[in-house]
């Protein structure tokens, strides 16, 4: 039977980075994914300077530009009426963002790792574990769909919300948590950028919009659940209502001349309800979205998966190899910006949203502290202190006891 260091389930940012890292540190290392590469899947593609800092480390960044025109950009929200920009505090030299495809980073992250010398095999599923996971029975490898057999010493499951790996395990969803928008999006070309990537946050939808790579722009709609309900012609005809209807970040006449390249993709708002599951466990490991999954409100997924990766592979190549601590680590670093993804995740309340904006807006030292909360450089709570919110509502509100709760959504 074939035998591999490590066999990691999933090739994209969470499974490539994995495979970069341990290949780095002398693994062998098989990379498997369902799908042949390059290709999609439902993201929102913000990439904050914490972890562009981190894909130069890896090696990833260079290529990245060595192959596409990658702009980075300011951060603009317009929360509520109330106008945020500027860069982030600058993390190794990086002080701006970038939003590229998802079909041209993770390809990118799996031709860095097979430079590395790790080994791929795409467009095969992985149907089954070998191994129960348990002490007694623990993970030695996975069955795959075309009835071929690999060993591995470890078995990473990089494979997203819906795991292979996770289901195999019988993993439950833990501490869940839902918002209250669906998602679309749609790629142009033919749409000049100002240098931002602009949110602009109201009480009945979120547009987003920036350019992505090679000159192609973006455009997200949030909004009720309906935004991503119906036929291809009828969410496509939504989503264009809904990016028209905030001319204040986006003036509709900058679509004369621009081509949509894409079918407008969806996300409906079950696809970003949120949960933990148990990380780790004899012969195996989560990382990425299969072990925890937050809203994309604050775009914290792919700086999530690359962070897990890089914690798992330095934790087993140091002298004393374990993921004891992984869950532990895990969950203090995510446990304020799990919460917090999910007051982005809905509607705003005028009443709290408001003077949250209207203080951020007014105060430039909170401003920067919301960009770099998005940036992991501080938490909410450091944003969010008991003495901004008594200066900004007078005496602080009622209502919010949590940091989690404390943004637009009250």
């Amino acid at each position: 039977m074939e035998e591999h260091d490590a066999v990691i389930v999933g090739a994209r940012c969470a499974g490539a980075t994995l495979a970069t890292a341990l290949a780095q540190r002398g693994w062998e290392v098989l990379l498997l994914d369902r799908d042949r590469m390059p290709s999609d899947t439902i993201s929102t593609h913000l990439i904050y300077p914490n972890t562009l800092a981190r894909l130069e480390q890896l090696g990833v960044l260079d290529r990245l530009r060595a192959k596409h025109d990658l702009p980075l950009v300011n951060h603009r929200l317009r929360g509520l009426g109330h106008e945020i920009s500027g860069t982030f505090t600058a993390v190794d030299g990086f002080d701006r963002a970038a939003a590229p495809r998802r079909r041209v980073l993770d390809k990118v992250i799996v031709e860095t790792a097979l430079a590395e010398g790790a080994q791929g095999s795409f467009g095969n599923r992985v149907v089954d574990l070998l191994g129960a996971g348990t002490a007694e029975d623990p993970v030695r490898g996975v069955a795959m769909e075309d009835g071929r057999e690999i060993g591995a010493r470890w078995v990473f499951g990089a494979d997203g919300r819906g795991s292979v790996v996770a289901s195999r395990l019988g993993l439950p969803k833990q501490r869940p948590q839902r918002g209250e928008l669906a998602m679309s999006y749609s790629y142009w070309k033919g749409i000049s950028h100002d240098g931002n990537g602009t949110l602009q946050i109201n009480s009945d939808g979120m547009p987003y919009h920036g350019p992505v790579e090679d000159g192609l722009y973006i455009l997200i709609a949030n909004g009720a659940p309906a935004l991503a309900q119906g036929t291809a012609p009828e969410r496509e005809r939504k989503h264009m209502e809904a990016i028209r209807s905030f001319p204040e970040t986006f003036d509709a006449s900058r679509l004369e001349g621009a081509e949509m390249v894409t079918e407008v993709a969806v996300a409906p708002e079950p696809l970003m309800q949120g949960f933990y599951r148990t990380p780790a466990g004899p012969g195996w490991a989560l990382v990425g979205d299969a072990g925890h999954f937050k809203h994309p409100g604050t775009a914290q997924g792919i700086g999530d998966a690359v962070e897990q990766a890089l914690y798992v592979a330095e934790a087993l190549s140091g002298p004393r190899p374990t993921l004891d601590g992984y869950e532990r680590w895990r969950d203090r670093r995510s446990a304020e910006h799990y919460d917090w993804s999910f007051d982005w995740g809905r509607f705003p309340k005028p009443e709290v949203g408001g003077p949250m904006f209207r203080g951020m807006a007014s105060e430039p030292d909170a401003g920067q502290d919301l960009r770099d909360c998005l940036a992991r450089q501080i938490e909410p709570s450091e944003l969010m202190s008991k003495e901004r919110l008594a200066r900004w509502f007078g005496s602080a509100p009622a209502a919010p006891t949590a940091p989690a709760e404390k943004l637009a959504a009250g």
